[in-house]
Parts: C-alpha cells; structure tokens; sequence
C-alpha cells in the first residue's frame, strides 16, 4: 500500500544519500582521522605504545630496534611526512547507515514542489540537507538528520523537487518563484562532490559549476 511505497522510496533516498562518491570519501576521511587519533594517543603515552609494540611483535611484526621505536613514535605523534590511503572496499561500510537513514525521512513530512519558470538541476550528491545556523555546536555539531529544524531536498526531475522536513507543520510548497528555484539550484551545486546535471545544456548550470568548482561537502568531526 501507500506506507510500503513510502518504506521503499525512503530507502531509495536513503542508498542515493551514502552510495555517493562525496560520502565514500568522507567516510575515507572519517577512518584516516580516527587513525590519526589512536596513532597520537599511542604516540604520546610511552606505557601505551610499548605495550602496544610488545602486541605487534608477538603476533609476528619485526623486532624493532630502540631507534626505529622512536622514529615511529616520533611519527605517530606528527603524521605530516605521510599519506594516509583508505583502501575503497572499507568506505562501502558507509551504506550500512541507510538502515537508520530511511526511517528518518520516512517520518519528515513530504511535499512536491514545481518551478513556476525555470527548471531543478540535480548532481553527483542530490539528497541535499539543511538546518537553521543556530543548532550548529562547534564541538557536538547538528546532530545531522536528527536535527529538529533539518530540511531536505531532492530534485526528481527538473520540473519537480521532494522537499522534506522534520517539522511536521512545516508548509507544504507548491509553485516555486524563480528566485527560490534559483537558491535550490544553488545549493544543489554547492553540495555536489565533482558533476552537475541537466536535462539541457544551458548557461546557468555552466555559471554554477564555475562559481563551485572547488567546493565539496565536508565531514565535520
């Protein structure tokens, strides 16, 4: 019936969010971070990396010596001579988060939204979320979805655009004015992660892939 409809289609919605590039990286940066910060911990109590060496050698690493000891400990306090590679099978862990994605926008109240000229453009990360500035904490940050004031939009073609959100009276929208067609587009744009899309080639979708080039959404930890 309607609410199985709804159950798949959050789904859908849900596995469009994660399956992403822009989330697959993110997750990439999440791991290397968390890495970096165990490696630091590690770094900076000597009983902790001892123990943590007398493990290594006992599950076969190679008997360091006490220079190579401290050169390591050295650089697991400052990282700055390496890169950190994630291998790509470890970022797809990131869809698993579409299992309790999809119960939260199945929740929000749903609208349809036309432009009343103009058209959507859509990108390689289209389920785009906002949330009102305020509920921002610089340590704890916005509590992602779950956020009380979060809305999300995702452009269903270009005459039309899912608009959700967790405010159940929230106003349904309808007919879009040209100016806030143009701030949907602009902030589809300014969340995609390497590719915009249309259904027609025109100047507007060129002026915002210029205007974004070097902007991607960002993980904030």
């Amino acid at each position: 019936g309607e609410t199985q409809e709804r159950a798949d289609f959050s789904m859908f919605l849900a596995l469009m969010h994660v399956r992403t590039r822009a989330m697959r990286r993110m997750a990439a940066e999440m791991i290397s971070h968390n890495t970096q910060i165990r490696n630091y911990a590690y770094g900076t109590d000597e009983k902790a990396f001892e123990a943590l060496i007398r493990r290594a050698e006992k599950n076969g690493a190679r008997h360091l010596t006490a220079e190579e000891k401290e050169r390591l400990r050295r650089d697991f306090i400052d990282p700055s001579g390496y890169i950190i590679e994630v291998a790509r099978e470890r970022t797809l862990a990131v869809l698993g988060a579409a299992v309790k994605l999809s119960p939260i926008l199945f929740r929000m109240k749903w609208s349809i939204a036309q432009p009343a000229s103009g058209f959507f453009i859509t990108s390689d990360n289209p389920l785009v979320r906002q949330v009102s500035p305020e509920t921002r904490h610089p340590i704890y940050g916005d509590h992602g979805f779950l956020n009380k004031t979060a809305e999300v939009i995702f452009p269903l073609s270009p005459q039309r655009l899912l608009m959700m959100s967790c405010n159940k009276n929230a106003r349904a929208f309808g007919i879009l004015e040209r100016h806030y067609v143009d701030n949907v587009n602009r902030l589809l744009a300014s969340q995609s992660d390497r590719y915009l899309y249309a259904h027609i080639r025109h100047k507007r979708l060129q002026q915002l892939a210029a205007e974004f080039k070097n902007s991607r959404p960002m993980l904030t930890t």
